[in-house]
């Protein structure tokens, strides 16, 4: 680990390995190839200048296309919010990175009765309201409600995202004929489309299955994401030795290649189209065959996926971290999900998803959200350094106070108590006494007391009631 002007940062390989993992994915996709399923980007990436097959729908991509498309992809944009100054602007160096919940999922652990269930409109409109709360949230993801239809799905969630939080709001799309209604939704929102392209009030997610294939709604996605400025999360989730290769380090060399391809479709298509990269990846239990999201490997693999896409080109990296592969808000989910908040952090990620996720992302659990709400903070202040200024190395404070003497009313101490030092939110710091006194609450009880209280008390700000009766009526159409 070492320390630089923008905090701490991890790396997994040297220089050299960086150069050469880069240098082999930009053959892979010049001898190789991608798969792209789509009959216009064929076209178009044809009349770029790649080499195309159409019978079979390989693209290979020569290396100054890839630079080119790199080059064109912007390090820095805006990601609008209903509300003006809930705005989060994203950029390749962030200090700090910002924080989505995990989205994406249609099951719960009841608040209540602790039971994994299907999630349900109520669900999503009650834990929007807690996500809009916490303030460590910085973009809303979706959560899907069973009852409400398939062919709808997407339109009515992100309908009730808009409704239910003021702050940036994110949604992947079911259907070709879908993703048109939510660029007018997006449009009806900002008020114009004009307004809309300048600060989109919500982003697009959507990626390739590996490896190296894009299907057509995927490329679909790509191409209108740009077309509007619509920020997209281009992800890819190959699983280790299954749909990637076994070793950690070539999952590391197809998450690269299979980014770069993403890119090249991205931004031949709209040069300067808003992307965050979100390499993903899991690994398995050979004994079983069972799927793993939060295995160390598949941290250290994130972690060193988001090192090497660093080091090449100047582009936000965004990533699923604290997913878990247990039931419930326990002590694994504790020790797998701080690894990964910490190592993708750690690795120059400008924003981690995935709080609030157990069972490797298919299920919400809310006190699961409570807990996370502390190893954030618990994270970025160990991210923040420690500020070593004259006035906070304490010396003349030390004098003033002389021999055996305490700090307790000194100037600094009062000056820098809440400014120096994280302040909890459900960890225990009471006494014995006083925590027997208040129930011998554990963390989860103390959670969920947190949560419940959100749900019922926190108000977002409301959206125009001619806003809302102009989404159901289009949502309407599509029904």
């Amino acid at each position: 680990m070492n320390a630089k002007n923008n905090g701490l940062r991890i790396r997994y390989f040297s220089d050299d390995q960086v150069k050469t993992i880069h240098a082999n994915a930009m053959e892979l996709l010049e001898t190789h190839g991608f798969m792209v399923e789509h009959r216009g980007a064929l076209e178009m990436l044809r009349d770029s200048g790649a080499q195309v097959d159409f019978e079979k729908q390989v693209v290979k991509a020569r290396p100054d296309l890839v630079e080119k498309c790199m080059s064109t992809t912007p390090s820095k944009f805006v990601l609008g919010a209903r509300e003006p100054s809930k705005d989060v602007i994203v950029e390749s160096n962030m200090r700090l990175p910002v924080c989505r919940n995990g989205g994406g999922v249609d099951k719960i652990i009841d608040i209540d009765t602790g039971q994994f269930r299907d999630m349900l409109t109520k669900d999503i409109v009650e834990l929007f309201h807690v996500l809009d709360a916490l303030d460590f949230i910085d973009v809303v993801s979706p959560l899907y409600g069973q009852d409400i239809p398939e062919k709808t799905r997407d339109l009515v969630v992100l309908e009730t995202l808009f409704q239910n939080t003021s702050k940036h709001v994110n949604i992947r799309t079911f259907s070709r004929e879908n993703l048109d209604v939510l660029v007018k939704m997006g449009q009806i929102v900002s008020g114009s489309s004009e307004n809309f392209k300048k600060r989109p009030v919500f982003s697009l997610f959507d990626s390739p299955l590996s490896p190296l294939k894009f299907p057509e709604l995927t490329v679909d996605v790509f191409i209108t994401a740009g077309k509007y400025g619509i920020p997209l999360y281009m992800a890819n989730l190959p699983i280790a030795g299954a749909t990637g290769p076994l070793t950690l380090a070539g999952m590391v060399q197809l998450l690269h290649t299979e980014l770069l391809a993403s890119v090249v479709i991205c931004q031949t298509a709209n040069p300067g189209a808003p992307v965050l990269l979100h390499p993903l990846a899991m690994t398995m239990d050979w004994r079983i065959g069972l799927g793993l999201s939060a295995s160390i490997e598949s941290t250290m693999i994130t972690a060193g996926s988001v090192q090497v896409t660093k080091e090449i080109f100047d582009v936000p990296v965004d990533v699923h971290g604290p997913w878990s592969d247990t039931f419930i808000a326990d002590s694994q989910s504790a020790i797998e999900r701080t690894f990964q908040m910490l190592l993708p952090a750690l690795s120059g990620a400008a924003s981690i998803a995935g709080f609030g996720d157990i069972q490797e992302g298919m299920a919400f659990c809310p006190v699961q959200l409570g807990i996370d709400e502390e190893l954030v903070g618990f994270s970025l202040k160990a991210m923040e350094g420690i500020p070593a200024d004259d006035d906070r190395l304490c010396t003349d404070a030390i004098k003033r106070v002389g021999f055996g003497g305490n700090f307790m009313t000194d100037e600094t101490t009062l000056k820098y108590l809440r400014t120096d030092y994280y302040e909890p939110k459900i960890l225990n710091r009471m006494s014995r006494e006083e925590w027997v006194k208040a129930g011998s609450k554990d963390i989860n009880a103390r959670s969920k007391e947190r949560i419940v209280k959100l749900m019922r008390e926190h108000e977002p700000i409301s959206l125009d009631s001619g806003i809302k009766k102009e989404l159901r009526t289009l949502i309407k159409t599509v029904e």
